[in-house]
């Protein structure tokens, strides 16, 4: 049986993007190519790249958040003051 490596959280968040990029370049057809496009169904494929890339965002912040317990006490506080802000401000 073949073992799959587990990915680290930097290639879990690339393959994320990567699928939010297909979406996009889909949505980008759709438009290129199509007479006439279903406005919910464009309207829901536009939602899900949105709630993609807010996923993608908050885990980055949420790593970053790791990251920061490594610092000295200011920096870190200032890291994760800053962190808590933009979460709050999605």
């Amino acid at each position: 049986m073949k073992k799959t490596a587990t990915k680290s959280p930097t290639e879990k968040l690339i393959d994320r993007l990567s699928r939010a990029e297909g979406q996009i370049r889909a949505l980008k057809q759709s438009l290129e190519q199509a007479e006439e496009i279903s406005c919910a169904n464009f309207v829901s494929q536009v939602k899900a790249v949105r709630s993609a890339l807010r996923a993608v965002n908050d885990e980055f912040i949420i790593l970053h958040l790791g990251t920061c317990q490594k610092l000295p006490l200011t920096e870190r506080e200032i890291q994760m003051a800053e962190a808590i802000k933009l979460l709050a401000n999605d």
